[in-house]
């Protein structure tokens, strides 16, 4: 009996680049590898389009839809523009004409900095038991400017205290920030 072939996903506009976006980051994931060999006949644009719609569905990767480029792929660039920092560094050119669309300066002065404890499996990765919320898993600390643009984010092991991480955070990446003059957190408010 013969295979049906499988249906695919559609494409979700909302979560596509736009030429404006793409040719802000372009020159920052299109670059070919410092570490030379082939380089990728695969689309980075869509490769970064998979990322947004993975991100925006929170599905497996696995569950990638067939017609994109092919999950190994994308996994394979995430993880690199996670390690080298291109994902920090792509960030601006995205948040700044954002924020100014909004009429608002593009280097934000006030922000919030929360996190959030999430189960995980025992497969891969770092994971600690967070008492405080009963999770054993990960803890991911978000910082994020006013209209909730995010300025950084961190993930780390759940028994690592919310203190400890934002710290971490805050001494590795205040810097770039010189506007920022308030970060409002759960317990009150630190001014930086």
């Amino acid at each position: 009996m013969p295979r049906r072939a499988r249906r695919s996903y559609p494409t979700n506009d909302a979560t596509d680049l736009t030429d404006v976006q793409w040719a802000a980051i372009a020159p920052l994931v299109a670059a070919p590898s410092p570490n030379g060999g082939r380089p990728t006949d695969i689309d980075r644009r869509a490769i970064v389009n998979a990322l947004l719609d993975n991100h925006r569905t929170a599905r497996q990767w696995r569950m990638r839809p067939n017609d994109g480029p092919p999950m190994r792929s994308v996994r394979y660039d995430f993880d690199t523009w996670n390690r080298d920092g291109t994902l920090i560094t792509i960030n601006a050119p995205l948040r700044n004409p954002a924020r100014h669309a909004l009429n608002r300066d593009p280097a934000p002065s006030i922000s919030v900095l929360d996190s959030q404890s999430v189960t995980t499996t025992e497969a891969g990765g770092e994971r600690g038991y967070d008492g405080e919320k009963k999770v054993n898993g990960r803890k991911w600390q978000f910082w994020v400017a006013t209209h909730g643009f995010l300025v950084r984010v961190l993930v780390h092991p759940a028994d690592i205290s919310d203190t400890e991480g934002a710290e971490w955070l805050l001494a590795a990446h205040h810097h770039a920030f010189p506007r920022m003059h308030e970060i409002r957190v759960d317990e009150g408010e630190k001014q930086g």
